[in-house]
């Protein structure tokens, strides 16, 4: 398998432990990760959110307890039913980021990428699809790892594996992800006809980022 198709075919294979890894809050860095995205949405009072990768569901429900319609996409289908089954009301749909462009006929006021970009190609379709889906002054959010957190003493692009964070929830294999430098990730939105600026939430005891979050803008508008 291509690195693209076994991120699919482990998320596939992970649903059920990662579902149950986030209902209990296992992830320590999401303790702060978490409240940084959603006040990130809140602040730009969007009124319509397209959710990409929503996994559980998780920021859809923190949204639409706020009053906004979110609409929620993922690509493995036992993540959309956990959601559907926590949110019923809620608008949720398992579609792939080369079926969002066709399938998706709604404009969203704000889009956001929450820890889900881990491909290399996909990425950069994604985020060119997405500024169709844009209304004229709509945004688009990225959070992911901080490259300087992440990078394990190796700060070059290129495709790297990983781990599943925790033990003891039988987890199968991981994912592999494709590593971008701080710089890259710039060019990337910047080949796409983003302007960007950045975001780094911090752990208040180390004192250091745990995450980045792009705010992206289409050049156009």
């Amino acid at each position: 398998m291509t690195p693209e198709q076994r991120i699919l075919a482990s998320w596939h294979d992970n649903a059920v432990p990662w579902t149950r890894l986030i209902q209990r809050q296992g992830i320590a860095s999401r303790r702060i990760s978490d409240p940084a995205i959603e006040q990130a949405i809140l602040a730009l009072q969007p009124g319509r959110v397209l959710d990409v990768g929503c996994g559980e569901g998780w920021l859809c429900r923190h949204l639409a307890s706020q009053g906004i319609h979110t609409t929620g996409i993922d690509a493995i289908q036992s993540l959309v039913d956990s959601a559907r089954r926590q949110h019923p009301e809620g608008d949720y749909r398992c579609l792939s980021f080369d079926e969002l462009e066709e399938s998706l006929t709604e404009s969203f006021d704000l889009a956001v990428c929450n820890f889900s970009l881990f491909g290399e190609q996909s990425v950069e379709q994604l985020l060119a699809d997405l500024q169709t889906r844009l209304t004229p002054f709509g945004t688009l959010l990225v959070q992911t790892l901080h490259p300087l957190m992440a990078c394990e003493g190796k700060y070059r692009n290129g495709w790297r594996e990983t781990r599943w964070p925790g033990s003891g929830d039988d987890f199968g294999d991981a994912p592999p992800w494709y590593f971008r430098t701080l710089g890259n990730w710039l060019s990337l939105f910047q080949r796409q006809g983003y302007r960007v600026r950045v975001e780094e939430p911090l752990d208040p005891q180390q004192e250091l980022p745990v995450s980045v979050i792009f705010h992206a803008f289409p050049e156009h508008r």
